[in-house]
C-alpha cells in the first residue's frame, strides 16, 4: 500500500482541491459541458497552470486551455 507521505517524497506531486478549484469546476461543468469529475480535473489543471493532459477522454478536447496528449510512445 502506498501512503500519501510516500507520494510526496517522489517525483509525483499531490494537488489538493480548494474552494477556488471547486468554483472553477462548477463553471467548467457548464462552460465546457463536462461531467463533474472531468470538470474538477480541468479546474485543477487551470488553477495549477497545467496546460497538457494525457487522456483518451474526448471530452477534454472541448477545454480550450488544455492540450491533449494521446500518443505516449
Amino acid at each position: 500500500m502506498i501512503l500519501l507521505e510516500d507520494l510526496t517524497s517522489t517525483a509525483i506531486k499531490v494537488l489538493y482541491v480548494n474552494e477556488e478549484i471547486l468554483h472553477l469546476s462548477k463553471r467548467f461543468s457548464f462552460e465546457y459541458k463536462l461531467l463533474p469529475n472531468d470538470a474538477l480535473i480541468a479546474a485543477t489543471c487551470k488553477h495549477h497552470g497545467i496546460n497538457k493532459i494525457a487522456t483518451f477522454d474526448p471530452d477534454f478536447k472541448r477545454v480550450d486551455f488544455l492540450e491533449i496528449i494521446t500518443n505516449l510512445s
